[in-house]
């Protein structure tokens, strides 16, 4: 009987260690979620940008070692549990939700059906069936869903003399910003408008309007190693090759900057800390092979962290915008879920994510260049963008 408690309550301790490695086999994995994310939410708590550490001004310095810190920061939190797995909304989609349901009711829709539309319209994604399986299975059986919380003792902190407050990045206004034309709804399509984090943000069944179609395009398998190219106008995603039958061709399309700043490269909104788009320039993936993907805990899914290196088109910034755009958050590129815009990263569709990963992670894509405008307007082609949307209004009054 003792031994059989003791086994028990061996099966049962959580260890600690460098990071997160192993954790109960019995242990369900909603228990495993809620006690990863919520042990880690003091020790990892991360900036607004997609929830990474501040960026150095020294951009042009340690670069790599840099983005290989991002990688550990992401790492600890356990990416082996959840990989691509996405079990419940992001809090940008919680938040989405309830003030769609403000909106719906502000239209003259019943508090049970505001509730219940935007119940259905914002979703967690579909999951696969690797992903289903783990969901249903009442206990993390398999090894390589089980981990280990290891939250590190912090060191012991000596007193020190105070020093002089950092100074903080200008603060830039966007109050008189528009967003750019082509990003708004369609004259055919319905939406209602909803309120967040002081912003405007028009919506078609929940989604943003005219989001990027996921389409993927290949690079192809002769091209072994190039960097990726993204345009900020556009939102193109591109192979930067030796080779000049790849060089420019698209391989996805994807998302920078929420609500005004949307795919703005309007040096206010490059400088606007969680709301413009990446800043153009040459950025860096983590080092090693196996940090290049990697868990975000403020995400809340997979990312590929990148770092600036170089901050390129200066001459167009004021002193005072150059300092903002250094002064804010690394970012990564990641999956974009519906409703959701994106806070200074790179939002991939679900199919787009999961090919771009790919070639990160298999250490084919060694790096990403940022442009303001398209360098290879010859091949570029338009934005594939969903214009088309069967939501209606009609339907708040049923």
């Amino acid at each position: 009987m003792l031994r059989h408690r003791e086994r028990r309550m061996a099966s049962t301790r959580v260890t600690r260690g460098p990071w997160l490695a192993s954790i109960v086999s019995k242990t369900s994995l909603s228990r495993i979620k809620r006690t990863a994310l919520a042990s880690l939410t003091s020790v990892f708590l991360l900036p607004a940008d997609c929830g990474l550490a501040q960026q150095s001004a020294k951009t042009d310095v340690g670069s790599a070692a840099a983005a290989d810190q991002i990688a550990d920061i992401f790492s600890k939190v356990g990416d082996q549990i959840y990989e691509d797995c996405i079990f419940e909304l992001s809090q940008e989609q919680i938040e989405v939700q309830l003030a769609l349901i403000q909106a719906y009711m502000r239209q003259g829709a019943s508090g049970a059906v505001a509730r219940r539309l935007a119940a259905t319209q914002i979703q967690p994604p579909k999951l696969s069936a690797r992903c289903e399986q783990v969901r249903r299975s009442p206990e993390a059986s398999s090894s390589s869903w089980v981990t280990k919380l290891a939250i590190p003792k912090p060191p012991a902190v000596k007193t020190a003399p105070k020093l002089p407050p950092e100074p903080t990045a200008p603060v830039i206004s966007l109050a008189s910003k528009k967003g750019l034309p082509q990003w708004d709804c369609a004259p055919n399509v319905d939406f209602v408008t909803i309120h967040l984090n002081g912003y405007e943000r028009k919506l078609t069944g929940g989604e943003i309007c005219n989001p990027f179609e996921d389409v993927v395009s290949e690079v192809p398998a002769s091209v072994r190693n190039f960097k990726l190219g993204y345009t900020i106008k556009t939102g193109r995603l591109f192979i930067i090759s030796d080779n000049p039958q790849a060089s420019g061709k698209t391989i996805a399309w994807g998302i920078s900057g929420r609500d005004v700043c949307r795919n703005n490269p309007d040096p206010d909104c490059l400088a606007a800390r969680a709301v413009g788009p990446l800043p153009p320039g040459e950025y860096s993936f983590a080092a090693e092979q196996d940090r290049r993907v990697s868990w975000g805990p403020r995400t809340k899914r997979n990312v590929a962290g990148i770092y600036l290196r170089k901050l390129w088109s200066k001459d167009r910034f004021s002193a005072q915008q150059a300092a903002a755009i250094l002064a804010r958050g690394n970012i990564a590129i990641h999956v974009r879920l519906k409703g959701e815009m994106s806070e200074a990263c790179i939002g991939l569709e679900p199919k787009g994510w999961a090919y771009v990963a790919s070639l990160i992670k298999e250490t084919r894509a060694t790096g990403l260049n940022v442009y303001i405008d398209e360098p290879y307007p010859q091949i570029a082609e338009n934005p594939p963008v969903v214009v088309a949307s069967s939501f209606s209004l009609s339907s708040l009054f049923k």
